[in-house]
């Protein structure tokens, strides 16, 4: 992973993210907008509800990004739909983040982040591209 990419510091921003990139925004946003911190990444999705489990299939069906974490409030999943055009439109992170745990179920918003403040984010309304 480059050293600008998902906050990694340095001067010029790369928006074009890795799926690793990608995954270390879910976790910022997670850190930062939830108040939940992402433990060891689990890989066996079994230990979801099926309820939950069934979001995870559904995101990975489409193509998009996704990780499990153990936390200190039970296994959490989250996925993400990242916007690069509209990234660097922002010069921030624009991404459609979803997420589940056990307690609250699931939950998806609009998003972005400055790449220099990879867990400060702001949460935007509405449709794509018309909210941010």
């Amino acid at each position: 992973m480059r050293d600008s990419e998902a906050g990694g510091g340095g001067g010029h921003s790369n928006f074009d993210l890795s799926r690793s990139g990608v995954e270390n925004l879910l976790a910022g946003f997670l850190t930062g907008a939830v108040g939940i911190q992402p433990g060891a990444r689990l890989t066996d999705l079994n230990v979801l509800p099926a309820d939950r489990r069934k979001h995870v299939c559904a995101a990975e069906a489409a193509g998009r990004t996704w990780v499990v974490w153990a936390t200190e409030r039970g296994p959490i999943a989250a996925w993400g739909d990242y916007h690069f055009e509209a990234s660097k439109r922002l010069c921030g992170y624009q991404i459609l983040v979803e997420w589940c745990d056990v307690p609250t179920g699931h939950h998806s918003l609009w998003c972005y982040c400055d790449p220099k403040r990879p867990t400060e984010w702001t949460i935007g309304r509405g449709r794509h591209g018309a909210a941010l």
